[in-house]
């Protein structure tokens, strides 16, 4: 493939605009030129250097490689260049073989942390609130081998209670810690189906996943024992409850008696660890058998559950482990999303599978600026010094965001610095050289946010902001590359390569997986396009089974194409010429205006989320209208300020939100935005809501991976969905 040049025109860069506007005094300019010379210099002075011990040149050719090729003709599958392969380690082809030679591998290597509570500090709000703030000391660490052992004892008390139904399942109701993932590998050792269900979802849903799926137990945490407490009357199946112990040792005893009413057993996960004596070593399962029934996180209505085989998660864990590519035995991973969700729960196996170690945290103690962190304490990112993470967009764009709003609030000498730092790191990267001074002294703050030790970041569950994904790059220090796939696929189908620098790609096929573009006619999509188009088609040994009792559904996205069996995911892909992908569309975000314009909502919430105004975004069209609305979650420290120069004195979240003058001057700045980003005039909504209301996955408004669900917010705001258009037509 011939190289292209890397020109970097920093005018055209739409971060370093937000960051710093308007001309700066002459006396900064006249400082930012004589650096721009000391660059200059250093740059000749380490030429030589560079091209012996860091060539610029390999670099650009290990970003630009071919990563994937049609296998037959344009309408069949792309296939990595390395291959199909489908086990890690050849014939481990349950979890529990996979995990048996993890332990004979590692054995007293450090496997899984969590760190210790030392004092919970109640803080009381103004309005009488009280919030729990945390101070939080070092990690302790289990072994492979000690993992190993309580696996094995806590199998054969599953395996008793398995015993006492007929085709027992567990579900797990619980938050992402140590005791979650070490149930689960005792559960695939006793050849018991796990039934995943969100920590933040109500009764009524988790008891729709139990009586679907006939669960006879139920794993939880005693501190969200309280959010079950009539479960066991709802749920008949029901007959056994095991509940983790409490975080807060010195918090008081949950009250265990309203459960003994309803279920047969009642017991500690220390009180199953006794129950049966013996250690169970060798799991019965097969790789056909069903590992989990994990219910998705229901952007489009009612959460299906995902059948997913034991053979569908090696080979999740074989394509992912050798797509990511940089994990070994010496690194650290910090496990806080949710081990419901697919994207975690395979990143911390395929970890374990190259003998890292996994250390627990959660979204409200991840960093120092977190909502439960005791301020003066650390949160446990700079405890725990992770060298890798994954990340969904929604954490992404906030990170972005804070530090943006932290540059934007300096001196203007400062932010100066900033821009001609960042915009020389960013030319240089592109170019293939490293910055190492500049991560020295420039960046070293931002990077310890996350620890300041992060050699890799994995994003996933949803489309990145490119400009995020740059900056993010830049700002960490280290590779941020996107992965694409779903519980249907067991995770990701894709991952972008560590080496290559672009943005926005998700990457060629990881080794289990083959993918086709379909035709789809009605958008003008199709494989002999120039570039490549279509509805993406997965096939391979880690797409599902189907959905649980659901026939229809299962027939519908499961499908046959060219003879091979795929699933139907309904995002509109693009391929690169290095095999490479790129998720443009999806056919249930594409919404045909009233004079047969096609708006893509998702392409546009993307662009306009970078907005440092903007919260949150649902973008909505009608068949029936000619243009688009939105309503929109505002940051109210950007709020204020435009009330402030409007004239508005109330600081009252709802007043701001309401009040004409401050919705008019809210809408200019986001049209100026819209504008930046290059929107269409048919993409620029016509109309907005400000709306006081966080959303938030208890809401029911978001998932847990915090995407949009549209038809719940459709829901929701359909009177003022109605108005909004109202509003246009009176105008």
């Amino acid at each position: 493939m011939k190289r292209k040049t890397s020109v970097y025109d920093s005018s055209k860069d739409k971060t370093l605009k937000q960051l710093v506007k308007g001309e700066s005094p002459l006396w900064i300019r006249i400082v930012m030129s004589i650096l721009r010379i000391w660059f200059f210099i250093y740059d000749c002075l380490n030429y030589l250097p560079y091209q012996l011990f860091n060539s610029p040149t390999e670099k650009l050719r290990k970003s630009e490689r071919v990563k994937a090729k049609w296998v037959d003709e344009r309408d069949g599958p792309i296939r990595n260049i390395d291959g199909h392969a489908s086990e890690s380690f050849p014939g481990k082809d349950t979890i529990d073989k996979v995990w048996r030679h993890c332990v004979e591998l590692y054995d007293e290597s450090p496997c899984l942390g969590t760190r210790q509570l030392i004092e919970v500090i109640e803080d009381q709000q103004p309005g009488g609130r009280i919030f729990e703030k945390w101070h939080l000391g070092e990690y302790t660490w289990q072994s492979y081998r000690e993992v190993e052992n309580q696996v094995g004892r806590l199998a054969s008390g599953f395996k008793d209670l398995a015993d006492e139904e007929k085709s027992a399942k567990v579900v797990i109701f619980a938050d992402t810690r140590a005791d979650w993932l070490i149930s689960a590998l005792a559960c695939f050792r006793a050849n018991v189906t796990i039934v995943t269900v969100y920590a933040t979802l109500g009764e009524e849903a988790i008891a729709h996943a139990i009586n679907e799926t006939e669960a006879t137990t139920i794993v939880t945490t005693s501190e969200l024992l309280s959010k079950i407490v009539t479960l066991g009357k709802k749920c008949p199946t029901l007959k056994s409850l095991v509940y983790f112990q409490q975080v807060n040792a010195k918090a008081a005893a949950p009250d265990l008696a309203p459960f003994r009413e309803q279920f047969k057993h009642v017991l500690s996960l220390n009180g199953l660890l006794t129950r049966n004596k013996e250690i169970l070593k060798e799991s019965t399962a097969v790789k056909s058998d069903i590992a989990l029934i994990m219910y998705t996180s229901g952007t489009t209505g009612q959460p299906k559950g995902v059948i997913l085989s034991h053979e569908n998660v090696v080979a999740s864990l074989c394509g992912q482990g050798h797509g990511v590519g940089i994990i070994g035995n010496t690194d650290t991973y910090i496990g806080y999303l949710p081990l419901a969700h697919i994207l975690e729960l395979d990143a911390e196996l395929t970890c374990m599978t190259r003998g890292a170690k996994v250390g627990y945290s959660s979204p409200l103690t991840l960093h120092d600026r977190a909502s439960k962190i005791q301020k003066g304490t650390h949160g446990d990112c700079h405890a725990l010094r992770p060298t890798l993470m994954a990340a969904v967009p929604a954490i992404m764009d906030r990170i972005f965001k804070a530090v943006s709003e932290e540059v934007a609030a300096s001196p203007r000498f400062m932010q100066e610095l900033f821009k001609l730092n960042y915009e020389r790191k960013r030319a240089r990267y592109l170019e293939g050289y490293c910055s190492p001074f500049l991560d020295r002294i420039v960046f070293k703050k931002i990077r310890r946010l996350l620890g300041g030790k992060l050699k890799g970041v994995l994003s996933g569950g949803a489309p990145l902001n490119a400009e995020t994904q740059r900056f993010m790059n830049i700002c960490m220090c280290c590779p941020v590359v996107q992965g694409y796939g779903l519980t249907e696929t067991c995770g990701a189908a894709c991952v972008a390569d560590i080496n290559d620098m672009s943005t926005g790609t998700v990457g060629p096929p990881v080794r289990c997986s083959d993918i086709a573009l379909r035709e789809w006619p009605e958008g003008g999509y199709s494989p002999f396009n120039d570039p490549p188009q279509g509805e993406i088609l997965i096939s391979g040994e880690n797409v599902s089974l189907g959905y649980w009792k659901q026939p229809e559904k299962t027939a519908e996205d499961f499908i046959m194409y060219k003879g091979k069996r795929y699933f139907a995911t309904g995002d509109i892909g693009q391929k690169r010429d290095d095999g490479s992908l790129l998720v443009i569309d999806r056919k249930k975000d594409l919404v045909k205006l009233q004079h047969g314009e096609y708006v893509s909502l998702a392409k546009v919430e993307c662009a306009l989320l970078n907005c440092p105004i903007v919260d949150n975004i649902c973008v909505y069209g009608s068949g029936l209208e000619d243009s688009v609305v939105a309503l929109v979650v505002p940051n109210q420290k950007h709020l204020e300020k435009i009330a402030e120069e409007e004239g508005v004195d109330s600081k009252d979240l709802k007043t701001m939100c309401e009040h004409p003058k401050v919705v008019a001057a809210f809408k200019k700045q986001l049209d100026a935005h819209s504008t930046k980003s290059k929107l269409s005039r048919v993409e620029i909504p016509s109309a907005i809501h400000l709306c006081p209301e966080v959303w938030a996955p208890d809401t029911g408004l978001l998932t847990e991976a915090l995407k949009l669900k549209r038809k719940p917010i459709q829901n929701a705001y359909q009177s003022t969905l109605d108005n909004l258009y109202k509003s246009l037509k009176k105008n």
